[in-house]
């Protein structure tokens, strides 16, 4: 049944409009940051816009998403039924993000809310595919800013940091950069941690950022944490 306000589209029909809203200015920033053909270039205002058209349709979303078409792609994350969508699916999904803008904005938010999610992650990171373990170390990030201190298991997200700090040097620069994020998260978000990701994000020093634009790419994760700890927790995921 279609809701009220809901818009049933065909798959040819939205990659059309995907295809309309690209301009080659975004497509450029997009191949700067990781991504690679095919893809259209559209701003992700355009895409959120067209999500909103859309609302929830996991049919469509399977559809875009095997187009392999960045847009697509991420548009499919937006329109997903994240209560949907099983363990085996988002591990597909996540096999098949080639880039950090579709692990990590498009298949870790949809994990976050999967009842498996803390189990989910922790599988993630221990994969050879650099993004698999990218989208794991997000999903943890995005867990640990949002779940109450005192419903985290504070030994489990220490062994995260710890992890963090074992691995981060020998690991691809998107996975360095995913793993200093989630130190950051915890780092300003769980409390009776900070001064613990302090001490580890002083040892780790700075990672190479994925694009080098400005100071802004240099700082280290000590940089953030003391600039923004302490962080109210964020209410949705």
């Amino acid at each position: 049944m279609v809701r009220k306000n809901e818009v049933t589209m065909e798959l040819h029909e939205v990659l059309v409009q995907l295809e309309e809203a690209g301009d080659a200015s975004t497509r450029k920033i997009y191949l700067n940051n990781g991504a690679k053909e095919p893809l259209f270039g559209v701003k992700m205002g355009d895409v959120r816009k067209l999500a909103k058209k859309i609302k929830t349709d996991q049919c469509l979303a399977d559809e875009l998403y095997d187009t392999g078409i960045l847009d697509a792609m991420m548009l499919a994350g937006m329109i997903a039924d994240s209560g949907k969508m099983s363990v085996d699916q988002l591990g597909r999904w996540v096999e098949k993000a080639y880039c950090a803008m579709v692990s990590e904005r498009c298949v870790a938010p949809l994990a976050a809310q999967n009842p498996q999610r803390f189990e989910i992650a922790a599988n993630w990171i221990e994969s050879p595919h650099e993004q698999t373990a990218c989208a794991g170390f997000t999903v943890y990030g995005m867990l640990y800013s949002h779940i109450p201190d005192d419903r985290l298991d504070l030994d489990q997200v220490k062994s995260v940091v710890d992890t963090i700090e074992r691995r981060i040097q020998s690991e691809p620069t998107y996975l360095q950069n995913a793993m200093n994020n989630c130190l950051i998260m915890i780092g300003i978000y769980v409390l009776p941690l900070t001064s613990y990701c302090l001490e580890v994000s002083r040892r780790i020093g700075y990672v190479k950022p994925t694009v080098k634009i400005n100071s802004c790419n240099i700082q280290s994760a000590t940089d953030y944490i003391v600039r923004y700890a302490p962080r109210t927790k964020v209410k949705s995921l």
